[in-house]
């Protein structure tokens, strides 16, 4: 059965809530331990107009029985899908079924600081041309954590459009999103097993200016089995992007230069000469500097 013609999914207590200004979009994959605690960091916020869209992917543990426990919430819907889509495609559905003319998302293993929506939902009614709220993150692995953005970008707000090309600055989990501008900059991309929030950024960059809240009002933990942690998905997804943008890219060459590099070292590493190759000359006709050149003649040698 294909996606096209798989079954409707199903929603639940859709009458419990009638125009929220935000909407909050969880998709949730087999996270029985986990999903629990990111909800209940949604329903604690201090802003309280808003609903909570928790899509559950086609779980095979015990997830919507963890959901369940949340059908007569009166913030809550649920969506509940009989086939897989992935991350994107369950974030996709939630968008469809909001309501909010804000749109925000959170992970099903994250948890959000208790004023994060408050603190963004009055960035963006303060800088009305805004399309877009991000704020800083703490990214946790085990004892180890680090802020998110790094400190590598010129500027994180206002007209972001060349700077997102560099490299993402950002988390889904930070996001809040006018619904307008979502509409005009599509949806994520499903085709992207890593990089969706950094392609969706690269869209609404080139659409509105953005806002950046320094403070870290999210907590990203880094959970065994997370699509990111896969090396090879960084080498095929950021090539996938780096095509899909190429006229983009090609405004800006220095970071084009830089992502082609990136993509051909991970090739390399893994042992994947060929297609590090040609990766590696699109860095190198850029900027001619030793590191770049020895990577590629490992690649010819390899």
């Amino acid at each position: 059965m294909t996606q096209g013609d798989s079954p409707v999914p199903r929603a639940t207590n859709r009458s419990a809530i009638t125009t929220p200004r935000v909407s909050v979009i969880i998709p949730a994959y087999n996270r029985e331990t986990l999903v629990a605690r990111a909800i209940d960091s949604v329903l604690a916020q201090t802003y309280q107009d808003f609903e909570l869209i928790v899509v559950d992917d086609a779980s095979k543990d015990g997830t919507r029985t963890v959901l369940e426990r949340y059908r007569d919430h009166p913030k809550v819907r649920l969506v509940l899908s009989d086939v897989n889509r992935g991350g994107s495609g369950a974030r996709n559905l939630g968008i469809e079924a909001a309501k909010g003319e804000l749109i925000a998302f959170q992970d099903s293993d994250d948890v959000w600081l208790a004023h994060k929506l408050a603190e963004q939902v009055a960035a963006l009614d303060a800088n009305p041309m805004a399309g877009l709220c991000y704020c800083g993150a703490l990214f946790s692995e085990g004892t180890r954590s680090y802020y998110i953005p790094e400190a590598m970008f010129d500027r994180l707000d206002g007209d972001m459009s060349k700077e997102m090309l560099r490299r993402n600055t950002t988390s889904t989990q930070t996001l809040l999103v006018r619904r307008e501008v979502l509409a005009k900059s599509g949806p994520f991309d499903v085709t992207l097993k890593r990089f969706q929030d950094w392609d969706l950024m690269i869209r609404i960059a080139q659409l509105a200016p953005l806002v950046f809240l320094p403070e870290p009002m999210v907590v990203i933990f880094a959970t065994p089995g997370n699509i990111s942690s896969f090396v090879v998905n960084d080498a095929i997804c950021r090539a996938q992007i780096l095509e899909k943008y190429q006229d983009l890219f090609n405004s800006v060459p220095e970071h084009g230069a830089r992502n082609h590099y990136i993509t051909g070292r991970v090739w390399q590493k893994l042992g994947e000469h060929a297609k590090a190759r040609p990766h590696l000359a699109r860095a190198l006709a850029h900027k001619r500097d030793l590191r770049s050149m020895l990577w590629m003649l490992r690649a010819r040698l390899g």
